[in-house]
Formats: C-alpha cells, structure tokens, sequence
C-alpha cells in the first residue's frame, strides 16, 4: 500500500507530467522525443515502505534509453539519460531487465541458496535514491529473509543490510 497525501499526485498524473516534459523539448534530444515511449510511472518505495519517489521509463524498442524520477510531491528530481550520444541507444539497458518483474526475479534466483525462494520485488534504493535497484526477497523455509538488490542485469547484496 502506497501512502500518500490527499494532494499528491499519482502514477497517471506523473506519467502525463514526464510525457509532456519529453514533447515539449525541455529535457532529451529530438530523436529520442520522436521515437521513444514514456511508460507508466512506477512507484520507488523507501527501506520503511512510504512512497519515496515516482520512476518513469522512457523506451524505444526494447531498450531503456532514459527516465525520470520524480520525488512523491511531483517535483523532478532528475532525468537521466542512458544514451551515450542523443540519438544513439547502442548501451542502453534491455526494458525487460528493468521493467519486467518475472524478468527481475529471474535475475534475483541466481543468489539464491538450494532452500529459498524468491519473493515479489519492490522497486526501491540502495542507501540513497540515486541509486534505484529493486529488492527481491530470498525467503528459506524457516521465515527467514535476506534481500538482493537488482540493478538491470546486475544483481547484489548490500553489505549493510
């Protein structure tokens, strides 16, 4: 459950908000605002569960070309652009490995001990919110959980969890 204040904005909201940054030429290149997709507006939880911020995929094809992410009040805090040149996607991340939550937990198995499974992940931070990853949850069969972070097709546990 996503807490929220009465004015806050929600995902339909921050969606259309990034779409109209891209089109109207305030942020990215005019190749990517030509040929890419703004995605729906994930929620990006804090370690307590409280909404932190909003992330929007930007996409062309399969790749992730950029995104933005905007704090749980609707302001930008950034957009970040995976491209190493504008109109350039040789680089970017696959979609599917940011995207896709069976793809995620797939990513996540290969830390996984002979007697867990491997739980929902939640799109979240590694100490702080620059560094998005989502957190998967690797349960054995006493209850206990430990967490791994995945970060595309990287995959990691924190040393301070």
């Amino acid at each position: 459950m996503i807490e929220k204040t009465p004015d806050s904005p929600d995902a339909t909201s921050i969606t259309e908000k990034a779409r109209q940054l891209l089109a109207n030429g305030s942020l990215g290149d005019e190749q990517l605002r030509r040929s890419a997709i703004v995605s729906c507006a994930l929620p990006v939880l804090a370690p307590g569960g409280e909404l932190h911020s909003w992330f929007v995929p930007v996409t062309v094809g399969d790749w992730l070309v950029a995104f933005f992410q905007f704090l749980s009040s609707g302001i930008l805090m950034r957009f970040s652009s995976f491209q190493r040149r504008p109109g350039e996607i040789d680089g970017c991340p696959n979609a599917e490995d940011w995207l896709n939550p069976e793809k995620i937990q797939a990513h996540a198995a290969i830390k996984r001990q002979k007697n867990e499974t491997v739980g929902e992940p939640v799109l979240s931070y590694d100490r702080t919110p620059d560094r998005l990853a989502w957190v998967v949850p690797l349960m054995n069969e006493r209850g206990e959980v430990r967490y791994v972070y995945v970060a595309g097709e990287t995959v990691y546990t924190s040393p301070f969890d």
